[in-house]
């Protein structure tokens, strides 16, 4: 068994396992989730609830690969998870890291593919009914602080319509995408997908930087790539009004000490950046 990665919760181990008999033809790579000491760990409930969701996933798209669940192991009053080894290069999210891959079509595509999936029989996925009360869960990281009450103003007066919510994956950075020369992407670590708004998860890529994927006009080229793949497009403000809640509750978390992230005045200034870009761009596409 040897170790091949780590998250905010978990150590990743993999090994090759072979099962004697195996009428289900499981031996093969499998990796093991094992809870990072100190890390709130997740429980049983949360796992099945994944679990099933990927079995969904697996059974109504083969456009990209995703982690089934094999088996959960309580261990020490912890719960070890373990699946099929998925192979594959995380996506490098920085423009020319990789030959022949543009990031922003990666990400178009693996979105576009998420969004697509029907959700609605799935009753315990949690989330959002509309893509609107989706943005009033976010904007509540805005309200109340001084600092932060232009960026509130701006972003209640951005809501999306009352559209129906999709399923969002939550967390589409470049580790949590692998590609290979022959299989789809495949795409890991689920356990924020929820109900909700798909300019979220593109915000969540963005991260209101000023040149995403270090390139000029990277915003535009994702949602334009965006709406190659036949979805509904995102406007760019839509991305603005999530980059500036996500930016906002960064600065709280500055301000109260926790995270471990930049210091309160550059995370403000980082809010007040989003903030420009967003006034400067009116209320639709931008160049930027």
């Amino acid at each position: 068994m040897s170790k091949v990665g780590h998250g905010l919760s978990s150590e990743v181990y993999a090994a090759h396992v072979e099962l004697v008999p195996d009428p289900e033809g499981r031996s093969g790579a499998h990796v093991a989730l094992l809870p990072v000491t100190g890390s709130a760990s997740r429980t049983l409930a949360s796992w099945q609830r994944e679990g099933a969701l990927l079995e969904r996933i697996a059974a109504r798209t083969s456009a990209i690969r995703v982690p089934t669940l094999t088996a959960i192991v309580p261990i020490g009053g912890v719960h070890v998870v373990v699946r099929p080894y998925l192979d594959g290069l995380p996506l490098d999210l920085r423009a020319g890291r990789q030959p022949s891959v543009a990031p922003w079509e990666v990400i178009a595509r693996v979105a576009a593919t998420v969004h697509a999936i029907d959700v609605d029989d799935i009753p315990d996925l949690g989330g959002h009914a509309t893509r609107r009360a989706h943005a009033l869960s976010e904007i509540s990281a805005l309200h109340g602080v001084s600092e932060l009450r232009e960026a509130e103003q701006w972003a209640l007066a951005h809501l999306p319509q009352e559209e129906p919510s999709t399923l969002v994956h939550g967390d589409l950075l470049g580790q949590n995408i692998l590609l290979h020369w022959e299989k789809p992407f495949a795409v890991i670590d689920w356990e924020y997908a929820t109900r909700g708004d798909p300019a979220y998860d593109m915000a969540i890529v963005t991260r209101g930087a000023r040149r995403p994927f270090q390139i000029d006009h990277g915003l535009t080229r994702l949602l334009d790539a965006y709406a190659t793949q036949g979805r509904p497009r995102i406007e760019a403000s839509a991305v603005r009004l999530y980059e500036l809640c996500l930016a906002g509750r960064w600065y709280r978390n500055a301000l109260e000490g926790k995270g471990g992230g930049e210091p309160p005045d550059q995370s403000l200034g980082h809010v007040e950046r989003i903030l420009r870009r967003a006034r400067a761009a009116g209320g639709g596409r931008e160049q930027g």
